[in-house]
């Protein structure tokens, strides 16, 4: 019982810290190369689709409310707690639940290390904590034009609330018919 937990921890912790590593790697390169505001088009023939665009995003999701993505951290704090406390009670075999909660664990915490380091650069010339938190955030660079720009962060998140989704719906549907429940992937 007590590796079977270990076990379970260690898959939470794997996949998130793949994904906070893939989402902080692809946001330093995009910082180091691009400058805001820069495109780059890997695809010249797909560029009226798809480029990477270096955005500095102080808003929460899709840009909304700029300035205030310190309120969003709060929320992926909360998130995260959540995740932690609810964890464990995922039953046996729910593969799919506990990679949803490593993907939004690595999307919230990817997103929350932005956040961090722009206050904390920010925080000297703003002169405070509370000067500097609206000046916080996150950088984003997946363009598809049709879209807000987006980072490897956010589908991490979206991804996992969609896998959970899908699963809690595969549940609902196979409770209803009288079956027992499996992961079934």
């Amino acid at each position: 019982m007590r590796s079977r937990r270990l076990l379970d921890w260690a898959f939470l912790i794997g996949v998130a810290s793949f994904g906070v590593a893939l989402d902080q790697v692809s946001k330093f390169l995009v910082r180091q190369n691009l400058a805001v505001g820069e495109a780059w088009a890997p695809i010249p023939a797909l560029a009226r689709f798809f480029t990477f665009t270096h955005v500095q995003n102080t808003g929460v999701s899709f840009g909304q409310m700029p300035g205030f993505g310190w309120l969003f951290m709060l929320v992926n704090l909360v998130v995260l707690i959540g995740i932690v406390v609810y964890y464990p009670r995922i039953p046996a075999g729910y593969w799919s639940a506990r990679l949803a909660a490593g993907l939004i664990m690595a999307g919230d915490l990817g997103n929350v290390i932005d956040r961090l380091r722009t206050t904390a650069m920010h925080l000297e010339s703003a002169g405070s904590l509370w000067a500097a938190l609206p000046q916080a955030y996150v950088t984003d660079f997946f363009d598809v034009k049709v879209w807000p720009v987006w980072n490897v962060a956010d589908m991490c998140v979206v991804s996992g609330v969609a896998i959970l989704a899908w699963k809690l719906w595969r549940v609902e549907k196979t409770e209803a018919n009288g079956q027992p429940v499996a992961d079934g992937g």
